[in-house]
């Protein structure tokens, strides 16, 4: 991995994490504009994102030998999930389960995806989609489970549903369908869609900016300091890419693909923890704090993987 490209990667990160933090702090944003902002990214730019990268930088060759991404994703959340036993039995069920969580779901979409596209382009984001296969079936089917410790009826059915249709699988099928079957698209209508894919990476991470300043309010000295919240950042920024590298290894996952797997998974605690624990009234402080301390630590842990 290139160290001047993951600097000039992480300065333009922290550059529009700061433009986000910025708006929100001269009142240009709000929360109604997060929203907004945040379904603009989910239903659209994500999308056209994966969209064109599948469209675009997938080949036969390219997909039988990227055959293994998406065992290697599914054997590492195993692991997590092994790993996730050992946490003590004197820690409360809901934090418990928020701490699972946060373990094993990474913030691969808003930060990891852009970062491997500054380093490996749309090949790369390929690669990382592939991997994230597992990763977004289980972030569907898993939110209610971990986040609401009454009630488990429907969530792992309702959970399937929303992976089919999910915006970002179904631009992925599709994407995968149309180059596979070698269907042209039209040229403007391509245009369009690598515009707007051109728009996720800075949106998103002005997002992620935007939201962080509103989690730094709302987390106190004592909880960024906090043992349990150091551990699961520590675990997420450091362990859990270095399972994903030997699940990689021990499978045959070289070069951009096994790269592009460990960076996915170095990302920090992803975002949508702290939506699944104010939906169902969870323990939002160490949820934020493990968001925010895991985003603040991931400028650093990026260098400690790199291989």
């Amino acid at each position: 991995m290139d160290g001047i490209v993951l600097l000039q990667a992480e300065c333009k990160i922290l550059l529009l994490f700061g433009l986000g933090m910025l708006l929100k702090k001269l009142q240009l944003t709000n929360a109604e504009a997060d929203q907004f902002l945040s379904d603009l990214l989910m239903n659209v730019l994500m999308p056209m994102n994966i969209f064109v990268s599948f469209y675009q930088s997938m080949s036969l060759e390219e997909l039988s030998t990227c055959g293994w991404l998406v065992p290697a994703g599914a054997l590492v959340m195993a692991v997590v999930m092994l790993c996730a036993r050992l946490i003590p039995a004197s820690v409360p069920l809901a934090r418990r389960r928020i701490t699972e969580y946060c373990m094993l779901i990474s913030n691969g979409s808003m930060v990891g995806i852009p970062l491997v596209e500054s380093m490996y382009g749309p090949t790369g984001v390929f690669y990382a989609n592939m991997f994230m296969v597992s990763t977004r079936i289980l972030s569907n089917i898993s939110g209610q489970y971990y986040f609401d410790t009454s009630s488990h009826g429907n969530g792992v059915k309702q959970g399937l549903k929303n992976f089919v249709r999910n915006p970002l699988n179904i631009s992925m099928a599709l994407g995968f369908l149309l180059n596979l079957l070698k269907v042209p698209v039209a040229v403007p209508v391509m245009g369009m869609c690598s515009s707007l894919a051109a728009c996720m990476s800075p949106m998103a991470m002005i997002l992620v900016g935007s939201t962080l300043l509103d989690t730094f309010r709302t987390v106190s000295l004592s909880q960024i300091f906090s043992g349990q919240v150091f551990g699961v950042s520590l675990f997420r920024l450091l362990a859990s890419p270095y399972i994903t590298l030997a699940a990689c290894r021990l499978l045959g996952v070289q070069g951009v693909q096994c790269a592009a797997a460990v960076l996915i998974n170095a990302a920090p605690v992803v975002n949508t923890a702290t939506i699944y624990c104010q939906k169902y009234h969870g323990d939002m402080g160490f949820t934020n704090a493990c968001v925010f301390v895991s985003a603040m630590l991931s400028f650093v842990t990026f260098w400690l993987i790199r291989f």
